[in-house]
């Protein structure tokens, strides 16, 4: 698993890339359930370049579907379920004034911000693949990284489980992200985990740090 993987073949792409001869539903679903059952499979169908609207529009949809399930999920399950004690009702409190016209409108604006995010991300993570030389063998360049991430919002569908679903995103994210860099960029699987880590680890303390603060924040207010 650490040597340098082979050229990606063509000749079977991935099913949303071929979705002009398939159908977008069923390409759609088809590759979701192929990078769900069979990742690395998924990635070896993968085209290394070309086509740069295959990827973003598969992670714009599937990063809409978790976000907008992830509102519904916390809103109705998660917060009067999992945190029925004060914590919760103050969070509940916070998101009333907007209730069904702010779900509405997070979920049409939403589109805007994830496709800036998914460059943001790519242009983190190809950056991060410059500095730990995942880059030395690689044909892709800036597409690779970005397919690397957009691919890799498959997991955002765990954020749908109540409560533990946003770790199991997280780690499930690195899994799929390392296996994308390592054969997109062909590259070493060592190479591909450092430069996964280091922006996850980054983005997590600064998560952490701002769930600790705002947790004391409406603590501090129930006092």
């Amino acid at each position: 698993m650490s040597s340098v993987p082979p050229p990606l073949t063509p000749e079977n792409p991935l099913p949303w890339e071929a979705r002009q001869t398939r159908g977008a539903v069923e390409a759609f679903f088809d590759t979701l359930g192929l990078f769900f059952s069979r990742p690395m499979e998924a990635w070896a169908r993968t085209r290394e370049t070309g086509d740069l609207a295959s990827p973003l529009l598969f992670g714009l949809i599937i990063s809409w579907i978790s976000f907008v399930g992830h509102r519904i999920v916390t809103r109705f399950v998660t917060v009067p379920v999992v945190l029925p004690g004060e914590i919760g009702r103050r969070l509940l409190l916070m998101d009333r004034p907007y209730g069904r016209a702010g779900l509405i409108a997070s979920a049409i604006f939403a589109p805007i911000f994830i496709l800036v995010a998914l460059f943001i991300g790519a242009a983190i993570l190809h950056a991060c693949c410059l500095i730990t030389g995942a880059l030395s063998t690689s044909a892709s360049g800036f597409e690779g990284s970005f397919r690397a991430v957009a691919y890799s919002q498959v997991a955002s569908i765990a954020s749908l489980i109540p409560a533990v679903g946003g770790l199991i995103a997280v780690v499930w994210w690195i899994f799929l992200a390392v296996m994308g860099v390592q054969r997109v960029h062909r590259t070493t699987q060592g190479r591909a985990i450092a430069a996964v880590l280091v922006p996850v680890i980054v983005c997590c303390g600064g998560i952490i740090l701002i769930a600790a603060l705002g947790a004391a924040f409406l603590l501090g207010r129930g006092r």
